[in-house]
C-alpha cells in the first residue's frame, strides 16, 4: 500500500477512489497507533476498551470517508461518496460533523501528511484531542447502529492491513517500556530526595549534638573556672586593702 497516495483517476473513479480512501484511512490508523505511547493512562484505558484493531481500522475508514466527502470534496469526494453510499454510511456524517470538532485538526493533519514525521505530528494532535472530547466521538461512532451493521462489510471490502497489527503491538510495547523508564526515573528521584533528607538530618544532628555538648560543658568548665578566678582575685584585693589601711597601722 502507498501510504501517502492522494491521487484520482477519472477513468477509474471507483478504483482510484477506493485506493484514495484506503490510503487516507491507513494514515489515520498509523497516526492513532503512534499516539498510544503518548496517551494519559485514563485515555489509554478507554482507547483499549473501545477499539480493537479491526474496530480501529473501521473507524479510520469512516472518518477518512467523512473528511474526503465533507471537507476535501471535488471529484474525489464524489467518487468516495459513491463508493460508500451503498453502505449507508452517509447517515454517520452528521454524527461525525456534530462531535468531531476536537478531532478535525488531527484528521486534516493526518490526511495531508506526506511523510512519517508529519504523521508523528498528527499523532500528537490525536493524543491531545482525546483528552478534549475526542473519546466522545469515538464512542458515538463505534456504538452507532449503522457502524455496527456495516463495519464487517467495510472490512470485507477494505481488509484490516496485516502491518497494522504489528505497528499496534510495537506501540503498546513502546508504551510499556516508557512506563518502566518513568517508574525507574521516579524511583531514582525518590531515592535522591530521601538521600538528601538523610544528609540534612545527619548534618543537623551533628550540629545539634555539638551545640548540646558545648552548652553542657559551659557550667562545669567556663563558669567554674571563671568563678575560681574571681575568688582568687577577691582574696588578693582583700589582702592588699588590709596592708594599706592606715587604721590598721599599715605603711
Amino acid at each position: 500500500m502507498d501510504l501517502f497516495y492522494r491521487g484520482y483517476d477519472p477513468s477509474a473513479r471507483i478504483t482510484s477512489g477506493a485506493k484514495h480512501l484506503s490510503a487516507a484511512a491507513a494514515r489515520f490508523a498509523v497516526s492513532m497507533v503512534m499516539s498510544i505511547p503518548q496517551l494519559p493512562q485514563s485515555a489509554w484505558e478507554e482507547f483499549k476498551q473501545r477499539l480493537s484493531i479491526n474496530a480501529l481500522w473501521g473507524l479510520c475508514l469512516v472518518i477518512a470517508g467523512w473528511l474526503i466527502v465533507s471537507i476535501v470534496g471535488g471529484l474525489i469526494g464524489v467518487a468516495v461518496n459513491a463508493l460508500l453510499i451503498a453502505y449507508g454510511l452517509s447517515e454517520l456524517w452528521d454524527e461525525v460533523s456534530a462531535t468531531g470538532a476536537e478531532l478535525k485538526e488531527w484528521a486534516v493533519q493526518a490526511y495531508q501528511a506526506q511523510r512519517d514525521e508529519e504523521l508523528a505530528v498528527a499523532a500528537s494532535h490525536f493524543a491531545a484531542a482525546l483528552s478534549k472530547g475526542g473519546l466522545l466521538l469515538i464512542e458515538v461512532i463505534v456504538t452507532h447502529r449503522v457502524f455496527r451493521v456495516v463495519e464487517v462489510k467495510l472490512r470485507n471490502r477494505f481488509p484490516t492491513p496485516d502491518w497494522l497489527h504489528k505497528k499496534y503491538a510495537e506501540a503498546v510495547k513502546q508504551r510499556e517500556e516508557l512506563g518502566r523508564q518513568r517508574e525507574k526515573a521516579s524511583a531514582i528521584e525518590k531515592a535522591k530526595q530521601l538521600a538528601e533528607k538523610v544528609t540534612e538530618t545527619v548534618a543537623g544532628g551533628v550540629r545539634y549534638e555539638g551545640a548540646k555538648r558545648l552548652a553542657g560543658d559551659f557550667p562545669t568548665t567556663a563558669v567554674v573556672v571563671t568563678g575560681a578566678a574571681l575568688a582568687v582575685g577577691s582574696l588578693a584585693v582583700a589582702a592588699w586593702a588590709s596592708r594599706t589601711d592606715p587604721r590598721r597601722g599599715g605603711s
